[in-house]
């Protein structure tokens, strides 16, 4: 059995039931654990689950949003600016990169509260690249 230390987490906003509100392409708010699983921070975050398997799962797979956009970008990373038309939908404020090899498996309970969605046309393009990140053949 492993016990992890107590992360403190500060986030003052309501906390809601994400059951019903979180679907594929969801923008959210997590308490998202970094490498080091003892610490936690709340952070902008992407649904990746199917939406066949949302009410039928306790956890969530997101990906990792970063307004630090790296020097040197991978394959894997999708950037995305606000001066594209569909950007106020993702509620994000910055210019933001989608880390599709930053993956995290989190209990419903962590999503503090939905800030968006991305449009469906654009989860193609995280898709692609979920692929690379993941190693599945890309298909035609």
């Amino acid at each position: 059995m492993c016990i992890l230390p107590q992360t403190v987490i500060q986030y003052s906003g309501p906390i809601i039931s994400t059951q019903a509100l979180v679907q594929r392409g969801s923008v959210v708010l997590v308490s998202y654990p970094f490498t080091d699983p003892s610490t936690a921070k709340v952070r902008p975050a992407l649904v990746v689950t199917s939406n066949l398997l949302l009410p039928q799962v306790e956890d969530v797979l997101c990906l990792f949003i970063s307004s630090a956009i790296p020097g040197a970008l991978l394959p894997t990373d999708f950037v995305w600016e606000p001066s594209h038309p569909a950007f106020p939908a993702t509620g994000l404020r910055l210019r933001s990169v989608f880390r599709t090899h930053k993956l995290a498996l989190l209990h419903q309970s962590l999503v503090l509260r939905k800030l968006g969605e991305l449009e469906e046309t654009l989860m193609g393009g995280i898709d692609s690249r979920l692929q690379i990140a993941l190693g599945l053949p890309i298909l035609p």
